[in-house]
């Protein structure tokens, strides 16, 4: 029975040996040259957030630091339409064409609060009488489209003209409100900042004698208001 045993243990190590030589003598298998793995370019995979980033800095306009300001130049201040007028023409036999601006603290509106106009002149005459015996302030208007209405103050504040027709409506009167633009009493001729170099020294020494000003602004500084564009 021993015997049997290591029969079998030296038959076992002696298929091991034989397994581990013959394990030894197969080569690795190794690919052609014509279909080895090459590297090969293209583009890069983004992630997701990447793509995000990119679209958003893409989309961000880049401010430009050579964008200027327009320049204009304004002539001024003239009280009288007719030598604003005058002055436009002088510009114009110069080839310099020009806008007429009006200052915005005379280009206010004042604000006119008014009974619409009644039926008839007898009925605006007894309303009148109604609120002049409450102490109201108004006269009947007898001319233009609110003839036959009753006038009760010219504001210059449309939170005052506002807080008059509060009390009044309050007070179970009809009442409406119509704002007046003012007439301005001092214009500016604006022009393009380039037509100083083409006036003549004459020109501006005219303009002196009339204390006349002259100063540039940016043509979109808002200080002025548009009246009318010369022709």
């Amino acid at each position: 029975m021993r015997l049997v045993v290591l029969v079998l243990v030296f038959a076992n190590l002696a298929y091991f040996a034989w397994g581990s030589w013959h394990a030894s003598q197969v080569g690795y298998w190794l690919p052609r040259e014509d279909t080895a793995y090459q590297q090969v370019s293209g583009e890069r995979l983004l992630l997701l957030a990447e793509r995000e980033e990119v679209a958003t800095r893409d989309d961000v306009p880049v401010p430009s630091s050579l964008t200027v300001a327009r320049q204009c130049l304004s002539v001024g201040p003239f009280a009288s339409e007719v030598t604003l007028a005058q002055w436009q023409q002088r510009l114009l036999s110069h080839g310099v064409s020009s806008v007429v601006r009006a200052e915005q603290s005379s280009a206010a509106k004042d604000y006119w609060v008014h009974i619409p106009p009644l039926p008839s002149t007898d009925g605006a005459m007894r309303l009148l009488r109604e609120l002049q015996a409450q102490r109201i302030d108004s006269f009947v208007i007898t001319q233009g489209d609110l003839a036959n209405g009753i006038s009760l103050g010219l504001f210059a504040h449309r939170e005052t003209a506002l807080s008059v027709m509060s009390r009044l409506k309050d007070a179970g009167y009809h009442v409406a409100m119509r704002p007046l633009p003012t007439v301005p009493e001092r214009w500016w001729l604006e022009m393009d900042a380039t037509a100083e170099a083409g006036l003549e020294p004459s020109f501006w020494d005219q303009a002196r004698q009339q204390q006349l000003q002259r100063h540039k602004t940016d043509c979109e500084a808002g200080e002025l208001a548009l009246v009318e564009t010369g022709r």
